[in-house]
C-alpha cells in the first residue's frame, strides 16, 4: 500500500498561512487607503448657505425689532459677528469671508448693501445683499 500517508493530505501548512494572511493585509492596506478627499464645493456651499441664513436672519431682527443691525467679517476673515455676537464661519477654518467693512440692516428692511467673497481652495461664492431691498441671495464668482 504505498501512497500519501493522511497526515500530510490534511490541513494546511504554516507557508500557506502566512500566504493568505500577507495578502489579505495587502488588500486591506490598499482599500483604506482610498478614503474620500474632502470636497471644497461642498464646504463653500455649506459656508455660504450659514452665511445667507445668518444675513437673512440679522435683516428679520432688525425689522422685528425697529432698530439697525450690524454685520461685520471677523479680522482674520474666517467668521463673522451680528451685533457684535461672533460666529465660526467654517469648523475646518478654511473658507475665508472677505467685505469692504461692516453692513447695516435697517428697520424698513433696506440695507447698506454690498458683496461678500467666501474664498476656499481656489473656489469662490459669492454672496450679494441688495441696498434697496434687502435681499440676500448667492452666486458663484466671476
Amino acid at each position: 500500500m504505498t501512497g500519501t500517508s493522511p497526515r500530510l493530505a490534511a490541513g494546511f501548512t504554516l507557508i500557506e498561512m502566512l500566504v493568505v494572511v500577507v495578502i489579505i493585509g495587502l488588500s486591506l492596506s490598499v482599500v483604506a487607503g482610498f478614503q474620500p478627499k474632502r470636497s471644497v464645493t461642498l464646504e463653500l456651499t455649506a459656508a455660504s448657505d450659514t452665511l445667507v441664513g445668518n444675513l437673512r436672519r440679522a435683516r428679520a431682527t432688525a425689522i422685528a425689532q425697529d432698530r439697525p443691525v450690524v454685520f461685520a467679517a471677523t479680522a482674520d476673515g474666517l467668521g463673522f459677528s451680528i451685533d457684535g455676537a461672533p460666529k465660526r464661519l467654517s469648523a475646518a477654518g478654511t473658507v475665508v469671508l472677505t467685505t469692504p467693512g461692516p453692513m447695516r440692516f435697517m428697520p424698513d428692511g433696506s440695507a447698506s448693501g454690498g458683496v461678500i467673497r467666501l474664498i476656499a481652495g481656489g473656489k469662490a461664492r459669492v454672496v450679494r445683499v441688495d441696498w434697496l431691498t434687502g435681499r440676500v441671495w448667492v452666486g458663484d464668482a466671476v
